[in-house]
């Protein structure tokens, strides 16, 4: 413990002997400390921002369509009402909906819009995850009396500043009362039925001005992410044992979305990371530099405690207490850094995006940052430790 006390005081006052060596070479591993802070955290923040975005269109969903590439398609093959009970009633579904999609051209207050017309089943709210901004959904009695009502997006009424809620659209001679308007819980960008604009209608009247009976794709939500992959399946199975042998349905979900999230999310993480490794090494090799300087020009004094009787394992230690006390510093005060920025950061971008500090990576911007000290450090503690005290002794100053 004397030996350890003696090597740490040594270090410490060698150090403070030549602070603005000591201050430019903490800086370097500063740097590469914050920079992995940084990386780690942008990187989770990132995963989490794109893995919550392809959730809120639906958690846990499987959808499925009826495929018109390839052989020709009859009235049979359609998807129907029979379609949509079976697979409601299959083990692990929540809820099950469906929907038929059509462009139309509308009137409001006698000025021409074009927009998308949708009918949608039960649970559509539910299932794709709408906001209503203002008035009402559809309920159980719109769906029974065939109500003629709708609900518009957003920027239809946005567009339209005269139209307000109990205003009658017409869309060729069906006309429909404007009971609410919603949005997409997390746009899709027009990758889905739901449009800019978009018109959203219970289905069994949207039969009135498509005159269409079928469904174009059924919705069905699993209780759990786990049974996503299996529900996938039963879909498929149940939808080729209600038709034909030769229909071809397209059952997917947002699972693979997610796989392919995280993959980029890792790769990302990867190459960030070994950007920040980059730099903590540029920062390590000047750690190397600083020590085998540090034993060029201290020779005499190493000459000197090996002719009083240190030993070489003293002197090895006392150079590697130096190389650590500045990776340490440096990573402590790198790792401060990033977190101060991504607190004040947070501040600002807390209406997009939350961003979360990630522990796991201070930790870990520490721990490796602190052992570049070690390893940068022990190869110069090693020459110092090696030097014979009589040719030490002789050098000049």
């Amino acid at each position: 413990m004397q030996q350890w006390l003696e090597c740490f005081r040594l270090a410490v006052a060698a150090l403070r002997a030549d602070k603005v060596k000591a201050s430019l070479t903490t800086l370097s591993v500063l740097i590469g400390s914050a920079s992995l802070v940084l990386v780690l955290t942008i990187a989770g923040t990132g995963k989490r921002y794109i893995v919550s975005r392809i959730e809120g269109i639906g958690a846990n969903l499987a959808y499925a369509t009826l495929n018109r590439n390839g052989s020709p398609v009859i009235l049979q093959d359609e998807l129907t009402f029979g379609d949509l009970e079976a697979i409601r009633n299959l083990p692990n579904v929540l809820a099950a909906a469906g929907t038929y999609d059509a462009p139309v051209d509308f009137q409001v207050s006698g000025r021409p819009r074009h927009a998308r017309f949708v009918g949608a089943t039960r649970d559509f709210l539910r299932i794709r995850n709408l906001q209503i901004t203002s008035g009402r959904y559809f309920d159980e009695q719109d769906y029974q009396w065939r109500s003629k009502v709708c609900l518009v997006t957003d920027p239809i009424m946005q567009r339209n500043p005269t139209l307000q809620l109990g205003e009658v659209l017409r869309i060729d001679q069906f006309r429909c009362t404007v009971i609410g308007a919603f949005s997409e819980g997390v746009p899709t960008f027009g990758q889905s039925e739901i449009q800019k604009e978009t018109i959203l209608v219970p289905f069994p009247v949207a039969k009135l001005v498509t005159g269409e009976a079928f469904l174009q794709v059924i919705y069905a939500q699993a209780s759990s992410s786990t049974e996503v992959h299996a529900l996938t399946s039963d879909i498929k199975s149940v939808l080729q044992s209600r038709h034909r042998r030769e229909a071809r349905y397209d059952v997917d979900n947002l699972s693979s979305l997610l796989q392919t999230a995280g993959d980029i999310s890792l790769a990302m993480t990867l190459v960030l990371l070994a950007v920040g490794l980059v730099t903590l090494t540029v920062g390590g090799t000047g750690i190397m530099n600083i020590m085998l300087a540090n034993v060029a020009e201290r020779k005499q004094e190493i000459g000197l405690r090996k002719a009083l009787g240190a030993r070489s394992s003293e002197i090895r230690l006392q150079f590697l207490m130096e190389a650590i006390f500045i990776s340490s510093a440096g990573s402590i005060a790198g790792a401060f850094c990033a977190v101060a920025l991504v607190v004040s950061a947070a501040a600002f971008f807390r209406d997009f995006v939350n961003l979360d500090i990630s522990w796991t990576s201070v930790t870990f911007a520490l721990l490796v940052s602190s052992a570049v000290g070690l390893l940068f450090g022990y190869q110069p503690a090693s020459r110092a430790a090696g030097l014979s005290p009589v040719e030490a002794l002789r050098t000049e100053v």
